[in-house]
């Protein structure tokens, strides 16, 4: 098995990504908008437009 970082164990969901996930919620009225980057670690950014 091919790992991209250290584990101590195998885990179900991998998390460590380069990547960024974006997520969208539509409304009539209100969209929220999240985003998760690598950089910013775990904190996930949250914008309601």
């Amino acid at each position: 098995m091919l790992l991209d970082h250290p584990s101590d164990g195998l885990a179900a969901i991998r998390t460590q990504f380069g990547a960024i996930f974006v997520s969208l919620e539509l409304s009539r009225s209100t969209w929220l908008v999240t985003s998760l980057s690598p950089c910013k670690g775990d904190k996930m950014s949250k914008r309601s437009m």
